[in-house]
């Protein structure tokens, strides 16, 4: 009886748990999906998007991408050349001065580009000390291929009056605002009268980039400049600190030699035991060999031979122990190279121990 009722047990609990999982599937479809919220523009959101469209319409496709954000960008004038002005510090002339100066000059087909660079005085009070003097930067713009005129002493802000006396068309700098005391922005009036052509920055490359560098890497210089000859007064450096860069020098090169010797010192150490050994064996046996007179000749000889080439092997070893190793090229720096004039190893100290001792033999049996 109880096999019969099984089965039906089985089918009604499997109903019910169909019916729970159409229930679950009910409840879940019955959850309102939330949709995201659609970010609305507000109106002067509307106003600039559409003014930037109009903008756009005003100029071929290929000069849209001068044109600043916000700004109208005038048309370039037809039968001469074209006169771009791009003013920089230009202080340690690097990758992104070049691109930039390449962008100005490919911008158009017939380009006069005119750089103008501010003198010492203005730039350091304006943005701080540079690297080279203001007549270093003048020298290495007229050095750049891209350049073909170059305007020393350069306004620190420029105003239509300068546009005007040099025959400029265009101002080219980057997009972003670039503040000064008393100004948000300082292209912003030439902006506005469509004269800025904009140019796109190369990222990473900067002169403060490379200043960073420096200073975060300034013991390093230090030690390459010293290695050069320079002095501590010409690198305005203490004598502590000086005395602190020749340890960590000698640290490293100790490092360094025993890092670059270190194979051949271990491939050596293995073979060391053996060669010692077959030396003493080899003192031994000449030792019983001269005791005992009954020996044969043939004997004596191959002994001989033995000896003379374990002798031989034992010169080739000392020949490497005494080779420079990181310790006796580290211990030169300070003793002048004394225990290499002394020429003295452990295994000299050795021979000239075994030699006394076969020589002291030799006269015990004299006696």
């Amino acid at each position: 009886m109880a096999s019969r009722k099984s089965p039906r047990k089985r089918v009604r609990d499997q109903e019910e748990s169909d019916n729970s999982s159409v229930q679950t599937i009910k409840v879940v479809s019955d959850v309102p999906t939330k949709r995201p919220k659609l970010s609305r523009k507000t109106s002067d959101e509307l106003a600039f998007a559409e003014n930037e469209r109009k903008l756009d319409e005003q100029l071929p496709a290929d000069l849209r991408k001068f044109r600043p954000t916000g700004f109208k960008f005038n048309l370039p004038p037809e039968g001469r050349s074209i006169r771009i002005y791009a003013d920089g510090v230009f202080d340690l002339f690097h990758l992104g001065h070049m691109k930039q100066l390449e962008q100005c000059k490919k911008a158009f087909p017939n380009v006069t580009l005119v750089c103008g660079i501010p003198n010492d005085k203005e730039t350091h009070k304006r943005k701080g000390l540079t690297v080279l003097t203001d007549k270093q930067r003048y020298e290495t713009i007229k050095h750049c291929r891209w350049v073909d005129e170059v305007i020393p002493d350069a306004p620190w802000v420029v105003d239509v009056g300068f546009l005007e006396k040099h025959k400029i068309d265009y101002v080219a700098h980057d997009d972003l605002p670039y503040a000064s005391s008393g100004s948000d922005d300082i292209y912003r009036p030439i902006k506005e009268i469509g004269m800025f052509l904009v140019t796109q920055r190369t990222e990473g490359v900067s002169t403060s980039d490379i200043i960073t560098k420096v200073i975060r890497d300034y013991d390093k210089y230090l030690m390459r400049n010293f290695a050069r000859g320079a002095t501590r007064k010409e690198l305005n450096v203490s004598w502590l600190k000086k005395n602190e860069l020749d340890l960590k020098k000698h640290i490293n090169d100790f490092r360094s030699y025993f890092k670059k010797a270190n194979i051949n010192l271990n491939a050596s150490s293995k073979d060391l035991y053996f060669e010692v050994r077959e030396y003493l064996r080899g003192n031994n046996n000449s030792n019983g060999n001269e005791s005992s007179p009954n020996k044969s000749d043939s004997d004596s000889n191959s002994v001989n031979s033995s000896t003379a080439s374990t002798s031989g092997t034992m010169d080739d070893l000392m020949n490497i122990v005494q080779s420079r190793s990181p310790a006796t090229d580290f211990a030169a720096k300070y003793n002048s190279n004394e225990n290499l004039k002394r020429n003295r190893s452990f295994i000299n100290n050795l021979k000239d121990y075994w030699k006394r001792r076969s020589e002291s033999g030799e006269e015990n049996q004299s006696n």
